[in-house]
C-alpha cells in the first residue's frame, strides 16, 4: 500500500501553478481562437463588400462610357446637319456680297458671310475633335508646299473677313513637306485667337521663318497676359480660362492646332508677358506621317 504522503490530499503548491497556467494558456487560446473568427468575419465582410463596390464601379464605368459614346455621336450629328443649312448661308450671302446693292447692305453681307466662315470653321473643329476622340487621329495629307503662302492666304482671308489690322513678315520662300490644308487651319486658328484678344486698336503680328531642319511661325498680339496656371490649359479641349484682364477662353481651335503640330512631329507653344502674348509653331521642314 502506497503511502498517505505520496498522494497528498491537497495538491501541492508547483501542481497548482501548473494547473493555473494551464488554465490561462487554454483561456488565450481561445480568446485567440474568437479574435481569428471576428477576423475572419470582418475579411468576408470586406470582400462583399469589396465586391459590390467593384461592381458599382463597373456599373457606374459603363454608364460613363454609354455617356461619352452618346455625347460624341450627337456632336457627329450636330456638326454634319448643320453643315447643309449653313452652306445655303454662305452661298446666299455670297450672291449678295456679289449683287449691286447698297453699301450698306452688302456690308451687312460681308458681315453674315465672316460669321458663316466662322461657324463652318467651328463645325470643322468640332469634326476633328470627335474623330480624333475615336481613335481616327488626324489624317495628315503630306506633300511639298510653302509656308510662307500659306500663312500669307490665312491672313488676307482674315483681313477680308473680319477687317482686323494683321501683318505678315516671311524669310521668303519656305518649303517643307506638310499638309497644307491642316497647316492652314493651325494657321488660321491662331491668328483667330489673338484678334479675338488683342487689345483694341493694336495690331496681330504674323511671322513665317525656317532654317534646313525647321520652320517656325510666330503669331504674337499685345493684350492681357495669360495665367501662368493656365498655359497648358489653354491647349486642352473646351478649356475655360481666365486673363489677367477677366475675359475668358475656351474652345477647341488651340486643343486642334497643338494636335495637328503634334501629328507633323512638331509643336506648339506660348509665352506671355503683359506687353504681349506669342505662340510658337514649331515644324520639322521634312515631315512624316506618324502613326
Amino acid at each position: 500500500m502506497q503511502s498517505k504522503d505520496y498522494f497528498p490530499d491537497t495538491p501541492s503548491q508547483p501542481y497548482a501553478s501548473v494547473l493555473l497556467e494551464q488554465r490561462e494558456a487554454n483561456e488565450r487560446l481561445l480568446l485567440a481562437a474568437l479574435r481569428a473568427q471576428e477576423d475572419a468575419d470582418e475579411a468576408q465582410s470586406g470582400r462583399i463588400l469589396a465586391e459590390d463596390e467593384s461592381d458599382l464601379l463597373r456599373v457606374k464605368a459603363a454608364e460613363l462610357v454609354a455617356v461619352g459614346e452618346l455625347r460624341e455621336r450627337l456632336l457627329g450629328i450636330i456638326g454634319h446637319d448643320l453643315r447643309n443649312p449653313l452652306n445655303a448661308m454662305l452661298m446666299a450671302a455670297r450672291l449678295l456680297e456679289e449683287a449691286s446693292l447698297p453699301a450698306q447692305a452688302t456690308w451687312l453681307a460681308q458681315r453674315i458671310l465672316a460669321s458663316g466662315v466662322h461657324m463652318e470653321r467651328m463645325i470643322d473643329q468640332l469634326a476633328d475633335f470627335t474623330s480624333f476622340r475615336r481613335g481616327g487621329g488626324f489624317a495628315l495629307d503630306l506633300a511639298v508646299c510653302n509656308l510662307a503662302k500659306i500663312c500669307k492666304n490665312v491672313v488676307e482671308e482674315r483681313r477680308l473677313s473680319s477687317g482686323a489690322p494683321v501683318e505678315l513678315t516671311t524669310a521668303g520662300t519656305i518649303h517643307g513637306r506638310w499638309d497644307a490644308n491642316r497647316l492652314a487651319q493651325v494657321v488660321s486658328n491662331l491668328v483667330a485667337n489673338a484678334v479675338g484678344h488683342a487689345a483694341p486698336g493694336t495690331t496681330v503680328w504674323v511671322e513665317a521663318d525656317g532654317n534646313d531642319s525647321v520652320a517656325v511661325v510666330k503669331v504674337r498680339n499685345e493684350g492681357t497676359a495669360i495665367l501662368d496656371a493656365d498655359r497648358d490649359k489653354i491647349f486642352s479641349a473646351f478649356a475655360r480660362v481666365h486673363s489677367e484682364g477677366g475675359r475668358d477662353s475656351g474652345g477647341l481651335g488651340l486643343y486642334i492646332s497643338r494636335e495637328i503640330a503634334v501629328a507633323h512631329g512638331g509643336s506648339l507653344e506660348v509665352e506671355s508677358s503683359a506687353a504681349n502674348t506669342t505662340f510658337f509653331l514649331e515644324l520639322p521642314r521634312w515631315a512624316t506621317r506618324r502613326l
